[in-house]
């Protein structure tokens, strides 16, 4: 039997790191209207090493729905104080990596752009 006293610790260590897990969501949460499954498997596979480190490495192989419960009320804790204040700024982080994308992408647009009307000159020449 768990002393309640190590119960309390282990549930708090898990609310603890729960916390980057919300603060993880937050960060992705832009991507979610365009880039829905990449969103949701690139947010799946940092929950499950979480998952993975709070079952083994914090609970030592103890794994309980309990200490799984303050996992997820420690992610519900970040969306509801920090996540609040810093969805905007992973908004913003988002927008401008996208912007520099575009950027970057514009020389590319051009070459495409230009071969495909080099080609379809050739198309009617040919025909």
């Amino acid at each position: 039997m768990t002393e309640p006293a190590a119960a309390a610790s282990l549930f708090l260590r898990s609310c603890l790191l729960g916390l980057p897990l919300g603060c993880w969501y937050d960060f992705l949460r832009p991507l979610r209207p365009r880039f829905n499954h990449l969103s949701d498997f690139v947010f799946m596979v940092g929950a499950m090493y979480l998952w993975l480190y709070q079952s083994f490495a914090i609970c030592r192989g103890d794994i309980r729905w309990g200490y799984f419960s303050g996992f997820v009320l420690g992610a519900f804790v970040w969306e509801l104080t920090a996540g609040m204040v810093l969805r905007p700024v992973f908004r913003w982080f988002w927008q401008i990596l996208a912007q520099f994308w575009r950027t970057m992408l514009i020389p590319g647009k051009i070459f495409f752009q230009k071969t495909k009307i080099l080609f379809a000159s050739g198309e009617k020449w040919v025909t």
